[in-house]
């Protein structure tokens, strides 16, 4: 190697390491079959408080908490054999002796030829992120359970008064009541969702024989202005095997979507096809204002809105997607949005006729 190319080398190191240091990343080098390290990374030891020969020995699964080793160590051996840039959430000590998660990312530097010659990667300090993470998931999870025993509370008496009101002025506002403990009901059954989803547990389903036609129907029948605004077809064979109660609530959301973001006056297409043997494919469409490109591809994403402007009592948190999406890939489903000034909104929901076992 010449002099110069020599220079640019170190150069090029020398502005690899100033960036890593500029955005508060450990740098650390192994051999190209990940099994051993190149040098010393004093920065990994500073963060996670191993010793240089503890380092040098065991490299990356130096520390690894105990509980997470064999899960961590076939992980990573998985990630160096596939040979393709890899990351990877693990708890790893602090110089305090605390476990702390540690974010370890890594990809392979390769010749000319592609011959794999060393495995660059760097480490970050994730953990106030998670704790973060885990205190608004507790949380969710405490204001779902601890809010619906006074929210039922509150519906059985306002149906009780109800049921003995005789007088308008009396009846009124109890109807707005439990309008609103309904969405209120609502809301919450999402949040006890996303808890659900990010502690990894999923949403549970109990599929039974159903008939999709039935589950629109009733969620045209439930929603207000349903009947007025919404056509409904149905086509071929709409039977199978779903959880009756959350293929409500998707459908409940998409139409109910639809009509809070429809141009007024305009009609809510729902449309369910089953001439598939093994799935069934339901649309909602509204002929409101498109949807900017820069919110489009997050709308399935939560607290995301398409509107923020208006706020729709469950939907106010920009759940109810998110929610659907879910319970579509619950029933091993996918779900698709489109778009367009001239085309309007779509929702395009592809249901197998059988969830995966």
């Amino acid at each position: 190697m010449s002099r110069t190319a020599d220079d640019d080398t170190r150069a090029a190191e020398r502005r690899f390491t100033a960036l890593a240091q500029a955005t508060g990343q450990t740098v650390w080098r192994l051999a190209p079959d990940g099994d051993r390290p190149l040098e010393d990374s004093p920065g990994f030891r500073a963060l996670t408080g191993v010793s240089r020969e503890q380092w040098l020995e065991r490299g990356l699964l130096a520390g690894v908490h105990a509980e997470d080793r064999e899960h961590v160590e076939a992980s990573v051996r998985a990630a160096f054999a596939a040979g393709a840039a890899w990351e990877l959430e693990v708890r790893l000590p602090r110089p305090d002796g605390q476990p702390a998660w540690t974010l370890l990312r890594a990809a392979p530097v390769t010749d000319a030829r592609g011959e794999r010659l060393e495995w660059v990667g760097v480490a970050a300090d994730i953990h106030k992120r998670k704790d973060v993470e885990t205190f608004r998931e507790m949380m969710l999870g405490i204001l779902g359970h601890d809010l619906r025993n006074p929210l039922n509370a509150m519906m059985v008496s306002a149906q009780l008064a109800l049921l003995r009101a005789r007088e308008e002025p009396v009846r009124t506002p109890l109807e707005r009541v439990l309008a609103s403990g309904e969405r209120m009901g609502r809301l919450i059954e999402q949040l006890l969702d996303l808890t659900q989803v990010r502690l990894g547990r999923g949403i549970a389903i109990g599929p039974v024989a159903a008939d999709l036609r039935e589950i629109v129907e009733q969620a045209i029948e439930e929603l207000p202005n349903g009947k007025t605004r919404v056509r409904f077809d149905a086509v071929g064979d709409l039977r199978g095997t779903w959880d009756f109660d959350r293929l409500l609530q998707v459908v409940t959301i998409l139409v109910g979507n639809a009509i809070d973001h429809g141009t007024p006056g305009t009609t809510i297409t729902v449309r369910a096809v089953g001439d598939a043997p093994d799935a069934v494919e339901l649309t909602v469409h509204n002929l409101g204002p498109a949807v900017p490109e820069s919110v489009r591809d997050s709308v399935f994403e939560p607290f995301r809105r398409t509107d923020p402007a208006r706020r729709h009592g469950a939907r106010a948190l920009g759940l109810g997607l998110f929610v659907t999406r879910q319970l579509v890939l619950a029933h091993g489903g996918t779900i698709a949005f489109e778009s367009s000034d001239a085309g309007g909104n779509l929702m395009h929901v592809h249901l197998p006729r059988r969830p995966p076992a």
